[in-house]
């Protein structure tokens, strides 16, 4: 089981994940960072995280650093295994 499930998002961010947007990027999008600051905040790329925005999988730790500098635990955004 992810543990996002362990966790309260706000309505906000899950409107907009029911809506189709990214997790990470609802999250940004609530807490008012634009992708160019998230970058800076976790040292990765704006087109690294376009990409894990539009969903394309990377390494473990890319995911546990954006989850640090968004304040919420690191494995928030793990995925499991199929």
């Amino acid at each position: 089981m992810n543990d996002i499930t362990k966790i309260q998002l706000p309505d906000a961010v899950l409107a907009a994940m029911s809506e189709g947007k990214h997790i990470i990027r609802a999250y940004r999008e609530f807490l008012g960072y634009s992708v160019e600051e998230l970058a800076v905040a976790c040292g990765l790329s704006i087109e690294e995280i376009d990409n894990i925005e539009a969903g394309r999988r990377y390494d473990k730790g890319y995911r546990e650093r954006i989850a640090r500098s968004l304040s919420l635990p690191e494995n928030t955004f793990s995925v499991d295994a199929a």
